[in-house]
């Protein structure tokens, strides 16, 4: 007579592929230390902008840097002066090496305090300190939209009145007020980013124009 099959033994084999296929098709999550892209961190849109900060992103070692109202003036400077630092004692630069650019991204109610430390670290970079004292300067901008809560009272277009008494009426709202009643509004709100760098960039040259103290050639 034969023995009656393990039905805890079948179960298991008929369930292995099917969880073997869920975790097959579980896509793989996104690192969360991965680097936005530098297109996106400068909250640009247009296609010309977006290839140039893809070159430049793809050929130099870029380091984007933050300004914000609470930003301490000095500590961003040297925060660039050692990053865009020659190496020392004269020693040569690694053909390997890439060159550094630092951008300094503000919204527009911080770009002053954005190009008070531009123009800080760029005199420091002017001084001349083993011959290397030049300096290039890039400008660009962005736009990053902002979320606006929507004000109903604001939002009211026109008013239709029920009943015989001018003191008892209603306001009624359009079918577009009804629409987006409670949609949050977008406002644009303006980024300015400005690269500063020891060597020309002709990506940035060509789509922003350049500012230098260099000598002309």
């Amino acid at each position: 007579m034969t023995a009656p099959g393990n039905p805890q033994k079948g179960n298991q084999s008929s369930d292995s592929p099917t969880k073997r296929k869920r975790a097959d098709t579980i896509p793989n999550p996104v690192h969360p230390n991965k680097r936005a892209r530098l297109e996106t961190s400068l909250n640009v849109s247009s296609a010309e902008d977006i290839r140039t900060l893809q070159a430049v992103e793809s050929k130099y070692e870029v380091q984007v840097q933050s300004v914000i109202s609470s930003s301490k003036i000095q500590k961003k400077v040297t925060s660039i002066l050692r990053y865009l630092a020659v190496p020392p004692n004269g020693d040569a630069v690694s053909p390997a090496q890439k060159t550094r650019v630092v951008v300094l991204r503000a919204k527009a109610s911080d770009a002053g305090k954005l190009v008070s430390i531009a123009e800080i670290a760029k005199r420091e970079l002017g001084k001349d300190n083993d011959g290397e004292h030049v300096w290039y300067q890039y400008i660009s901008l962005g736009e990053e939209l902002k979320e606006i809560p929507r004000d109903d009272g604001n939002t009211i277009i026109e008013e239709t009145r029920l009943g015989g008494d001018d003191d008892d009426f209603e306001t009624m709202k359009t079918p577009f007020e009804r629409a987006i009643e409670g949609q949050p509004r977008l406002r644009g709100v303006p980024i300015m980013s400005l690269f500063l760098c020891r060597a020309s960039i002709e990506e940035l040259k060509k789509r922003y124009g350049e500012q230098t103290n260099a000598s002309p050639a």
